[in-house]
């Protein structure tokens, strides 16, 4: 997809291996790539964090980094889960639906995962880390600060091979221009609805709601269906990949900073807040690129401020505070990546 000439059609397939396969409409299960990148960078992390217990300064032992890893990820992802709905989605909490997975909270197919509520649920483990160790909880905040960006940048990735959290509309001629089918479901255009549905109808498929006809549509792409594929081509908005440009900045620039100011111990909290200050700046630009959720666009009129930014505001004061506070502590530099001689 680098330098086309024209958008390409998202075609990926979010199963790394799928058990069955596409039946009425219904996609099979299987393993996919979202879950994998998310083990992906919980691996990453532990070998960060371990790499800190092992040569830098820490009430932490080696060994202990696969607990405090395991304590994270469930509390990071319950925190992303729990903060997707609340923060885009509320709606969620109160929909009960008589098939699979009957909550609304449970649907991932409609919406995941947020991330600064991944990072609320972070904190939390890390609370509860420190008090079960006794330990300096902004201590452990560095660690999983130090530890993260490349779980991130393992995340949009994944984000991009499923094609959602779609970029906004880009010009048709832009080098990286892709067509996502997810467009189906997170704009409203009835008129193009109905299409979609009496041509699946043609094709002899039950009527489907949005959610249903998105996955149909992207499961016949990337079969390779010449119908479906040429009807998609000409009917969906060329748009940024702006999960890649998180990628890059949330993840892959947020651990180069990190990493440089990490090599040496450090004040606890100093790496937590820098993670939340570039984090939160990275995050502003990016939902220039990124298209809003739908339940905050109003008659195709972007917002002024997205939820994203508005979030990542709160995420900056916190932040720059954080390093005003970690500076100014009397407490024991602790960490860093770089091998160092205890008195430090």
């Amino acid at each position: 997809m680098i330098l086309l000439a024209d958008p390409w059609l998202h075609n990926l397939d979010p199963f790394a291996i799928q058990i069955g396969g596409f039946v009425g409409d219904v996609l099979n299960g299987g393993i996919r790539w979202y879950g994998l990148s998310y083990l992906a960078g919980f691996v990453l992390g532990f070998l960060l964090i371990k790499r800190v217990l092992r040569v830098g300064l820490s009430p932490l032992k080696p060994e202990q980094a696969a607990d405090l890893v395991v304590t994270l990820a469930i509390s990071i992802v319950i925190g992303g889960r729990l903060g997707y709905v609340l923060f885009y989605r509320p709606g969620l909490i109160i929909e009960f639906t008589n098939s699979l997975p009957w909550w609304g909270v449970l649907k991932i197919n409609q919406g995941g995962m947020a991330s600064h509520g991944g990072m609320l649920g972070g904190i939390a483990g890390c609370m509860f880390f420190a008090w079960r160790q006794r330990v300096h909880p902004a201590h452990l905040l560095d660690l999983m600060a130090f530890a993260a960006p490349p779980g991130l940048m393992m995340g949009r990735i994944a984000n991009f091979i499923n094609g959602e959290l779609i970029g906004r509309e880009c010009p048709s001629d832009f080098p990286l221009a892709v067509q996502f089918p997810q467009e189906i479901a997170d704009t409203w255009d009835p008129e193009r609805i109905d299409q979609l549905q009496a041509f699946a109808r043609s094709q002899g498929m039950p009527m489907l709601d949005k959610y249903q006809l998105t996955e149909v549509a992207a499961h016949q792409v990337q079969s390779g269906d010449p119908a479906w594929t040429t009807l998609l081509s000409q009917m969906l908005t060329p748009r940024y990949p702006s999960q890649l440009f998180a990628g890059l900045t949330e993840g892959v620039l947020v651990f180069i900073v990190l990493a440089v100011l990490y090599r040496k111990a450090v004040k606890p909290g100093l790496i937590g807040g820098w993670f939340c200050t570039v984090y939160a700046v990275a995050r502003v630009i990016n939902e220039l690129f990124r298209r809003p959720d739908a339940q905050f666009i109003k008659d195709d009129h972007m917002p002024i401020i997205t939820q994203g930014q508005l979030l990542s505001l709160g995420l900056l004061v916190l932040g720059v505070t954080t390093i005003a506070l970690a500076l100014r502590s009397k407490q024991q530099k602790l960490g860093g990546w770089m091998r160092q001689s205890q008195d430090n």
